[in-house]
């Protein structure tokens, strides 16, 4: 039953490095990688969460859940959003971009 179970953690651990981590790790991949990786998918997860989180507070501000609110409004103000956001990135990264080859590190960490 021992081997079994530690069969099955081995199986596991596996799957997790084949799908996280490149091929040849550690052997192929400079030292300090796993370290980089588990705070950039750290900074991923706060991403992610920190999206949702802004998204169900745009919601709530047009009126979703409310009863007098209308879902036409709502949407129009999610799209208007959305719209908003994607159109500074465009703008931003057009009078920028000529900057983002010499200090990248900078840069990476300021897109989040």
């Amino acid at each position: 039953r021992q081997k079994k179970k530690h069969s099955q953690q081995q199986h596991l651990f596996a799957i997790l490095r084949s799908t996280f981590l490149p091929l040849g790790y550690p052997h192929k991949t400079p030292p300090g990688y796993l370290s980089y990786s588990i705070w950039s998918w750290i900074q991923d997860l706060s991403t992610q969460l920190r999206g949702v989180l802004a998204t169900q507070r745009v919601l709530e501000g047009v009126g979703v859940g409310r009863q007098d609110a209308t879902p036409l409004s709502a949407a129009l103000n999610f799209i208007l959003r959305d719209g908003c956001g994607m159109f500074s990135t465009l703008l931003f990264t057009s009078l920028s971009s000529s900057k983002f080859a010499t200090n990248v590190k900078i840069w990476r960490l300021f897109a989040e």
